[in-house]
């Protein structure tokens, strides 16, 4: 093992002068199997009436769907025969569970195996959200009979909840705007209703986002509406127009128009496990054992990672395989968040050359 290592090693003189050539054989030399990141069990708290045996299979079966959603953000993923039968035994699919007294509520506390639960995503080719999720602003605009206005009345706030708690449910945080007057000025009920995305985007930087989901709602006796739901971004613009007699009617399209987008550019589909062809990475500025050891530490954190495996040492660069990611794009994306460790470029063969900022 030590030899065959140190056959594909090669250093600088400089390095070699700094001793650094000896420290890093010998620490080779130990690394006997790839770096595996650190698993910590994802806990999910359940309220509940009782501690009876039908009481724990509910709450851990809503446990354990609530951990598969907040992962990947696509409530389809539940139809998987793997998923689905995973659910039909959601106890025995925690690593352990416990309840905790809360004034005068019980809670069923579960504690869930992260490794576990992405190994059973990966089988169904499910999605798992990257760190980096920014959360989607909600401009809210009515047409009733006393004119177009914000969607910020007492009338609105059962949807404001439905809507912000099925945003959290999937993972993504949802937030709504101030409706005061600096927004007013910018982003009033007619520039909203016209959908007159100068201002409404200049609006939205006022809280610092950029993603952004708008409502245009037109409620009708009964409690029917007619609606449209524009989703929109840098990037993208999406519309869905709907005629609906009850809330969860009314939101789900505006929450699956968002979630579709969301999940295209912050999720990723995970590799078959033990993918064997590796990601070649190449990380300049390791010029220190220090930097060696916090970088291949700093690559086996990253969600979703099976393994990392050194190759060589080339002057300042050191050359790394990632096992357990599928392609160059998605370790970018699963990356994003981290600030020492910056993507500088892909080469023709698919290398990623990443700086290491220590």
């Amino acid at each position: 093992m030590t030899s065959s290592l140190l056959n594909r090693v090669t250093v600088s003189d400089g390095l070699l002068r700094h001793g650094f050539l000896w420290r890093l054989f010998m620490l080779l030399a130990c690394f006997q199997h790839a770096a595996v990141a650190q698993n910590s069990d994802l806990v999910i708290r359940i309220d509940v009436d009782s501690r009876t045996e039908a009481s724990i299979d509910a709450a851990a079966r809503q446990a354990f769907e609530r951990a598969l959603l907040q992962r990947s953000g696509d409530r389809a993923l539940l139809a998987h025969p793997s998923v689905s039968e995973a659910l039909d035994t959601a106890r025995s699919q925690l690593a352990r569970y416990q309840f905790e007294q809360i004034e005068s509520r019980t809670r069923f506390v579960a504690h869930i195996d992260q490794l576990a639960l992405e190994s059973l995503i990966r089988g169904a080719r499910g999605t798992l959200w990257a760190e980096e999720r920014p959360p989607i602003l909600l401009w809210l605009v009515v047409d009733d009979n006393d004119g177009r206005r914000y969607g910020n009345l007492e009338s609105e706030n059962a949807l404001w909840t439905s809507l912000s708690a099925e945003f959290e449910i999937l993972g993504i945080n949802l937030r709504r705007p101030l409706y005061d007057l600096s927004d007013s000025v910018l982003a009033s009920p007619e520039t909203l209703w016209r959908r007159d995305y100068g201002p409404i985007v200049e609006a939205s930087e006022r809280y610092g986002m950029t993603h952004l989901l708008l409502g245009r709602l037109i409620p009708l006796s009964s409690g029917r509406f007619i609606a449209e739901w524009t989703y929109r971004d840098a990037s993208v613009e999406r519309a869905v127009s709907i005629q609906a007699d009850s809330f969860d009617a009314l939101i789900a399209p505006g929450v699956e128009l968002a979630m579709n987008e969301m999940r295209r550019q912050y999720a990723v589909v995970l590799s078959e496990p033990s993918t064997p062809t590796p990601i070649r990475v190449r990380v300049q500025n390791v010029v220190s054992l220090a930097d060696y050891q916090a970088v291949t530490r700093a690559m086996s954190e990253i969600q979703t990672m099976e393994s990392v495996r050194p190759v060589s040492v080339q002057g300042e660069m050191l050359v790394l395989d990632v096992f357990g990611i599928s392609a160059p794009e998605t370790l970018i994306r699963l990356m994003a968040t981290r600030k020492d460790l910056v993507w500088i470029a892909t080469d023709p063969d698919q290398d990623l050359i990443l700086a290491w900022q220590n």
